[in-house]
Parts: structure tokens; C-alpha cells; sequence
């Protein structure tokens, strides 16, 4: 890939994950999966899914819906990193946990914890995956449910 392609690729994707991050604010679960290719793959610390419905159905549960565990889901960008397979970027992940989630009933509290993501492209230009790490224990003591 000469330079000028690898700078172009490098926007191009760039575009596409300030734009799926900005889906994400806007709890716009369509845009967000416009944003991903025809199998893609997310996964969050340990837990891992493929495919547009089971990717699809993780969002929604998560927050990315009216039903939700969380409501007020923002993601902030702090820094990105580009290579040429992938874009990194470290996040302030914040919301409120106002439905169940993993058993735990609503609680009503805010969390905010730093995150870090990693997405992969497919070869049509669109998100092959996202990968999330982000310390669950720091919501978890936020919400007052551990010391």
C-alpha cells in the first residue's frame, strides 16, 4: 500500500469510528450497526460475540435501546491510535444504570470508567469488530455494590 493509500485508508476508517462512536451518543442502534460488515464481532473484556444479530442484540441490552441496563451512555474519545489493521482509542465510558444488568437490579447510579477499544475493518471499508476492555469492577464500586 503506498503512503497516500495508507493516509486515505487511515481517514477513511478514522470517519468510520468517530461516526459509529457518535451513533453510539445518539443511542441510534441502527446507525450503529450501519457502521459495521455483514459478520461482525464485538466483545467486551471476556465475553465475545459474532454476527450481526447477536452484535445487535448486545447493544440493545446494553443501553443502545429504550429496554436497556443503562440509559445516558456516552462514550468520550480521549486518544486514538492508527495502524494500518487497526484503530485504538482510549474512552471515558459513562451512563446510569437504570434497567438490570447481569442480574443486578437497577440501582440508579451514574458510572464513568476509562475503556479502551480496538476496531478491526473488513475488507468492504466497514467494522469487522470492536473489542472493549474496561475494568468492571470500577461500575460496580460505583454503584456501591462492592468496597
Amino acid at each position: 500500500m503506498s503512503t497516500s493509500s495508507a493516509a486515505t485508508s487511515h481517514e477513511a476508517r478514522l470517519r468510520l469510528v468517530e461516526e459509529h462512536c457518535l451513533a453510539e451518543n445518539n443511542h441510534d442502534l441502527k446507525a450503529i450497526m450501519e457502521t459495521f460488515g455483514t459478520n461482525p464481532s464485538f466483545g467486551l473484556n471476556d465475553l465475545n460475540v459474532s454476527g450481526r444479530e447477536m452484535v445487535q442484540g448486545l447493544y440493545a441490552g446494553f443501553g443502545f435501546s429504550e429496554d436497556g441496563s443503562f440509559s445516558r451512555l456516552r462514550v468520550e474519545i480521549t486518544k486514538r491510535y492508527v495502524s494500518d489493521e487497526t484503530i485504538v482509542v482510549e474512552m471515558m465510558l459513562s451512563g446510569k444504570h437504570t434497567g438490570d444488568w447481569n442480574g443486578l437490579a437497577p440501582t440508579g447510579q451514574e458510572f464513568r470508567v476509562p475503556a479502551c477499544a480496538i476496531f478491526t475493518f473488513d475488507g468492504e471499508g466497514k467494522l469487522a469488530g470492536e473489542k472493549v476492555y474496561a475494568d468492571l469492577s470500577l461500575v460496580l464500586r460505583q454503584f456501591g455494590v462492592i468496597a
